[in-house]
């Protein structure tokens, strides 16, 4: 079992804590706070008050073994390089941390963190791209300029067959599975050259992020 640690247990460290151990990792969740650790305790395989930006302290509580540490430390930055610091003495396979602006994330770079996220401008990012275009339900990045997308079937393919519009060819995308509700169940399949996209389908596409856009455009 995938085992995380979350420092930081304000908004979106414990809402992250509590999803990952929704989805079956073992997490362990530690702030400063032992009212907000208190919340979590029964959430998560452990829950611990102390201060994770001492070295001691991340050694002495095992996390040494874990295989990501998420440093999810909001407005305290300087906290935030602490922890990253003991981080980095005790090398673990992969550390996220967390950062409010672009200097910081830099910073955090830097220091040795594998990947820095910034929830709020990520967030206002998924909702420039919801109101952008609608059909486009979900969107995760999967490189540079990549992406990996759940679309609403675009009026332009419905009832062709996916020979006929050889979306590699000509948007350059590819289509890895189609969602589609039958008897008041979601089954996913497989496409085929003979499949044709109906009208509830949801597409799973990959591709460049300008294709993506230019397949979304071009075919509504």
């Amino acid at each position: 079992m995938q085992k995380v640690a979350v420092i930081g247990l304000g908004r979106f460290g414990m809402a992250l804590a509590e999803a990952l151990a929704r989805d079956g990792l073992e997490v362990v969740a530690i702030d400063t706070d032992a009212h907000v650790v208190d919340q979590i305790k029964d959430k998560v395989a452990l829950a611990v008050t102390a201060d994770a930006t001492e070295l001691e302290t991340q050694r002495s509580l095992g996390l040494g073994k874990v295989d990501t540490v998420v440093i999810a430390i909001g407005e305290n930055f300087e906290a935030s390089q602490l922890a990253m610091l003991a981080a980095m003495d005790l090398q673990y396979p992969r550390v996220i941390a967390r950062a409010n602006d672009r200097i910081k994330t830099t910073i955090l770079k830097r220091l040795g963190a594998n990947e820095v996220i910034m929830p709020e401008e990520q967030a206002a990012l998924r909702l420039a791209q919801k109101l952008a275009k609608p059909g486009l339900l979900e969107a995760l990045d999967i490189g540079s300029e990549h992406s990996f997308v759940q679309v609403k079937a675009p009026r332009g393919v419905i009832g062709k067959t996916l020979l006929e519009l050889s979306l590699r060819k000509n948007f350059g995308v590819n289509l890895v599975a189609i969602r589609r509700p039958e008897e008041g169940q979601e089954r996913i399949s497989i496409p085929g050259p003979d499949t044709k996209p109906q009208d509830d389908d949801v597409l799973m596409l990959v591709g460049k992020d300008t294709d993506i856009d230019r397949f979304l455009r071009e075919t509504e």
